[in-house]
Order: structure tokens, then sequence, then C-alpha cells
């Protein structure tokens, strides 16, 4: 099961079905772009920063204007998948933390990139995110400015889940991105026969294990992104138990 929303779940369900495995589609969250006018490029920022995938998605062409008329601007990304993202929009360098990234991480490269108390930071977000970033930011100093391009929409009735019928039961394991999903599963699952917490969930983080951890999820995989590495992760795990 893929608790991913539908906009970014094709890859995962076309890999497993590729595969000869059975994947279903059960959204937790709906991404929303808002209608935002393009980035006022009035103000001058030393750094832009893009949150994740779908900020750049979404946030990308807003921005855009913005990036092409300052020169030297800095150019950041969370973790390497969104810097993909930008790399793919035709930016040739963009600053990332290695590993599983993340607000702290990229904030330790930041401080060697930028006199952080004097700088101005664009933070281009989604509407209901933690604000880890900004807040790392503020407690260095940094004068930080949002740029809000899309919304997340909580799914957690079941109504949809009935729709699945007999989809949704038998479960193998199942696939979350984001700790606010794995709230909103079990919330979709209550009462049911299936348990969230007896099959194994593969996540791209491991902010997100800790908290299926905490809701009591007994095996829980870590992959280094939510592509190729949790593919070939389900792999092996479904190898080495048949």
């Amino acid at each position: 099961m893929i608790a991913r929303p539908r906009m970014q779940a094709d890859y995962l369900m076309e890999q497993i079905a590729s595969r000869a495995g059975r994947a279903v589609l059960c959204p937790a969250i709906d991404l929303i772009e808002l209608n935002a006018k393009p980035v006022s490029s009035v103000v001058t920022y030393d750094a832009i920063i893009f949150v994740s995938p779908t900020s750049v998605e979404m946030g990308w062409k807003k921005a855009k204007g913005l990036i092409e008329g300052s020169a030297g601007i800095l150019i950041a990304a969370t973790g390497r998948v969104t810097a993909n993202k930008v790399l793919d929009e035709g930016c040739n360098k963009v600053l990332f933390p290695d590993g599983q990234g993340g607000a702290h991480a990229l904030v330790v490269l930041l401080r060697n990139q930028l006199d952080l108390p004097s700088s101005r930071v664009l933070v281009v977000n989604g509407e209901g995110g933690d604000g880890r970033l900004e807040q790392a930011l503020r407690r260095e100093g940094v004068k930080v400015q949002t740029f809000t391009c899309y919304r997340r929409s909580d799914i957690r009735d079941s109504t949809h889940l009935e729709s699945l019928g007999e989809s949704a039961m038998g479960l193998d394991a199942w696939i979350a991105t984001s700790r606010r999903s794995i709230g909103n599963m079990f919330a979709q699952f209550k009462g049911r026969t299936t348990k969230l917490t007896t099959i194994p969930l593969f996540v791209n983080h491991s902010a997100i294990a800790d908290e299926a951890l905490i809701r009591g999820v007994k095996t829980v995989c870590v992959c280094h992104d939510a592509g190729e590495a949790m593919i070939k992760s389900i792999e092996d795990w479904f190898a080495s138990v048949n």
C-alpha cells in the first residue's frame, strides 16, 4: 500500500507492478497548488531554499524570475532528491546536505557559505509544514521570508478506503513518506482488520520511522529515497522472507 499523494505515487506504483507486485494507492495527504503570484524581485535575497520536491514542482516557475534576476543568489535544498529536482529545472549548482539531509544539516552548511546574521533568505515551502527550517534559520539571526506555493490537505476518513474493498485487505507492506501521513493512515485504518503495526513499513527518513515506532509499528525500513532505493529495499525485504 502506497500512502503518498496521488501526484507523487506513479513511480512506485509502476515499479511495483513491473515486478509482478500488487500496488494499492491509498493517499494520506493531498497536495494542492496555490494560486500565488510570482515571487517579487523588489526584495534582494542572499539565498533561496526549496524544502521538498513538491516545492520545486509548484514553486520554481513562480521563483524563476527572482533567481534569474539575482546574480550570486545561493540556491539550496534540504536534501538530495529536492536538489535533483532543482537541477532538472536547469540550475547548474545547488547546495544540499549529504545523507538524509534536513533543516539542521542544511543550516550547518549555510554557516560556511553565508554570514547568516546579516543574510536574508527566501524559503519556498508548503502550507502546513513543520517550520523547522525557518525556526533554525531565525535562531541563527537570518531574516527569513517564506513563499508558500502549495498546501497539504489531510485525508483521515476511510471513505475512499471503502472503495478499495478487498484491495486494502491482506496487505504485505506499506509505504509512507511523511510523519503527517503516518497519523492520517492510522486514522483511516482505525478499527479495521488490517493492522498497520504488524506489516513492514518503508519510509525515506529516520524522523518518519521514529513517528511510526512511537505508534507501535514493529518493522520499519529506512530508505535513502522514495525512488530507486525504496524499490530496492522492498525487493530485498521480500527476497529475504520468501
